[in-house]
């Protein structure tokens, strides 16, 4: 409701609430790890690790990832830090929201408008923010739907701090492929279309790339080390990455 009003609340929760409710069997009382409250994991019938997400902040396996890496390595730091989130409305806001500067974009293609919600309009490809400007960019599920994944990566490493670090997850891949290519508004695709999910768009998201543990070797960057910092965890293997700056 806070993220698309009540109307649209309510059509997404009539039509969701049957898979869910026929999934109660995968439901599961925990603690979540990313809003750090004792809370019912809701799962629709597949009950997989991307469909179980908090009742409360509606994190799910990746978020929660996340959310512990950013705790473990930053912890108090945080609040001294300048951080870009690629994502107007995670479940990491509240944890994100303790830094320094804290930043939060979202990207559509039509672009009509430049602010929305108090996130601002960015294009991961081609930021607008100075060089040298944020210590930690993160990102969930982004990625994997850019055309230009180098020029994402480059664009990272530019705006980072050295010592900064983009953390991101895009969904786990035996190996790292271009799976389509965008030239002059046109896309010509190299394997089957893929459309993620998206509560935006009902056609769902193209991706552009697969990414898997090669990514560092397929797509490389100068002045980035590009590796898994966290994971594999759960039936899926979900990692989070870590594209760190270093002084060339």
């Amino acid at each position: 409701m806070r993220q698309y009003g009540t109307r649209t609340a309510y059509k997404k929760i009539k039509q969701v609430a049957p898979t869910y409710l026929g999934g109660i069997k995968n439901w599961e009382l925990r603690r979540c790890r990313c809003c750090e409250r004792a809370t019912i994991f809701i799962a629709q019938q597949s009950g997989s690790g991307e469909s179980s997400s908090c009742f409360f902040c509606s994190a799910n396996d990746r978020y929660e990832l996340l959310a512990e890496e950013i705790r473990n390595r930053y912890g108090s730091k945080l609040s001294q830090m300048s951080v870009l989130e690629l994502d107007p409305c995670s479940p990491l806001r509240p944890l994100l929201g303790r830094a320094r500067t804290y930043i939060r974009s979202f990207y559509e293609e039509d672009r009509k408008l430049k602010e929305k919600n108090g996130a601002v309009w960015e294009d991961i490809a081609e930021l607008s923010f100075q060089d040298n400007f944020f210590d930690l960019i993160v990102s969930s599920e982004v990625l994997e739907h850019v055309p230009r994944l180098d020029c994402a990566l480059q664009e990272s490493a530019r705006v980072l701090k050295v010592g900064g670090a983009h953390l991101f997850t895009v969904p786990p891949r035996s190996r790292t492929r271009k799976r389509a290519e965008l030239s002059n508004g046109k896309i010509t695709h190299l394997e089957t279309p893929d459309y993620h999910m998206d509560p935006l768009c009902k056609e769902g998201i193209l991706a552009f790339w697969d990414v898997g543990p090669d990514l560092a070797d397929v797509v490389t960057c100068p002045g980035l080390n590009v590796r898994v910092v966290r994971g594999p965890e759960g039936s899926a293997g979900r990692v989070v990455w870590m594209a760190e700056k270093v002084a060339l």
